[in-house]
């Protein structure tokens, strides 16, 4: 049985449907919010719990089986411009959908960083990575316990 939520469609966002299991389960399990002008793209509101966890803990927290994280790639971009976070990009398994992940370092504490997750559908993912000028390549591929 194929499973689809429609999100978006109010405050500005277009209504899209969204098929990706990853997407649903991460979608469902943790509060989210919308990027205000940012239609596909939203924000855990669930931050005192999840801004601790890694890319890989927030998606295992939520539920998603490890044989789907292992077939899973991550990405981590550190800019040149120092004032950026560096992300963890993960793509989902249709390729089309993910999770970017912003690191924040602890000014006061730069050994422990928090995370800022934000859930994307192919409209808000493909143009948040065009945004920011990120091309997804093995460059950049880091294995899933990868730390910042």
């Amino acid at each position: 049985m194929d499973q689809s939520i429609a999100i978006g469609g109010t405050k500005g966002h277009v209504e899209e449907v969204v098929t990706d299991p990853i997407f649903i389960t991460l979608y469902n399990f943790f509060s989210w919010r919308m990027i205000t002008n940012c239609t596909g793209r939203y924000t855990c509101k669930d931050h005192s719990k999840v801004s601790s966890l890694r890319p890989i803990e927030l998606l295992r927290n939520a539920g998603v089986e490890s044989t789907v994280i292992n077939r899973l790639k991550q990405y981590f971009i550190r800019f040149e411009n120092e004032t950026k976070d560096p992300i963890y990009v993960i793509p989902f398994e249709e390729g089309t959908t993910g999770i970017i992940t912003y690191v924040k370092m602890n000014e006061y504490n730069e050994t422990t960083p928090r995370y800022v997750h934000t859930l994307n559908s192919r409209s808000g993912f493909e143009r948040k990575l065009h945004a920011i000028n990120v091309v997804l390549s093995d460059a950049y591929r880091v294995d899933m316990y990868h730390k910042p």
